[in-house]
């Protein structure tokens, strides 16, 4: 092989190199990027939306900067795009659904309708959890059984969403107790007071100017029906999170004190509580 078939064929390999290369250095480079970020700690959406962004475009970037070091490359995207609108049109299409989720994206990351650590719901969709991240394409949601729901953003948008954590996380429930017409009544709602109060989960959401008129814990006779006395009164917790647990120690707690106290639970035929 002569000194010119050598040069020639280096000349031919050499872009192929660069195209290698450039694909490894825009790789450790967005993983830097992720990993400095992720020194900030950051988990508010338009920022996690913002870096995920970010590292798209370094990518891309990167990808087309590599494709460049083929001579014929740019020559050949120019008059591929600028020749064939057919061909335009149909990469228009395909890109519409990961533009909407993008867009999708955007608009959530500025009106911010949850937060990373919110609990949400989404009414028509039937999708209750914790929302973890957001890419440009998709929010991942955690359900109570630990799972990851993937949510394309644009069905995000227009969702109905039920946020417990928006502008107050506190978080109630209904203690509901139905007992019989005979019971002692005076001694039921001291009992339900005492076991909502008690709980180390408990929160007063009074403010200063209604603790004078206001009780710790108000219990309200719900209804009064031919099977007994309908009792309610509400567990106010710091979030959705302790909630349901504190209720559940609750019920325990009124269920022992009533059995202490022979205050007797109404037979009821059927559920009439909601």
């Amino acid at each position: 092989m002569n000194t010119y078939e050598s040069t020639s064929n280096l000349i031919a390999v050499l872009p192929f190199l660069w195209f290698v290369i450039t694909l490894i250095v825009t790789f450790i480079i967005t993983k830097l990027f992720r990993v400095i970020w992720r020194r900030f700690n950051t988990t508010t959406l338009h920022l996690l939306f913002l870096k995920n962004v970010l590292s798209v475009v370094i990518g891309v970037f990167g990808f087309f900067i590599a494709l460049s070091w083929f001579p014929n490359f740019t020559t050949a995207a120019t008059a591929l795009f600028a020749g064939s609108g057919i061909i335009a049109l149909v990469i228009g299409l395909a890109l519409q659904e990961p533009l909407s989720n993008i867009f999708g994206g955007l608009i959530l990351s500025i009106s911010k309708p949850f937060e990373v650590g919110d609990r949400v719901h989404l009414v028509n969709a039937q999708i209750t959890g914790t929302v973890e991240d957001i890419t440009i394409r998709h929010t991942v949601i955690r359900s109570f059984i630990n799972s990851r729901i993937v949510v394309p953003n644009s069905v995000i948008k227009q969702e109905l969403i039920e946020n417990s954590h928006l502008t107050d996380r506190h978080a109630s429930q209904f203690i509901d107790v139905t007992i019989t017409h005979d019971s002692d009544i005076d001694a039921a709602c001291r009992i339900i007071v005492g076991a909502i109060s008690g709980h180390p989960d408990f929160i007063d959401t009074r403010t200063e100017d209604s603790k004078a008129t206001t009780d710790l814990v108000p219990v309200f006779v719900r209804a009064i029906t031919l099977h007994g006395v309908e009792l309610r009164a509400s567990m106010w917790t710091a979030s959705v999170i302790t909630n349901f647990a504190a209720c559940s120690d609750v019920r325990h707690e009124i269920l022992r004190e009533f059995n202490k106290a022979g205050i007797e639970f109404a037979k009821l035929p059927f559920a009439t509580q909601s």
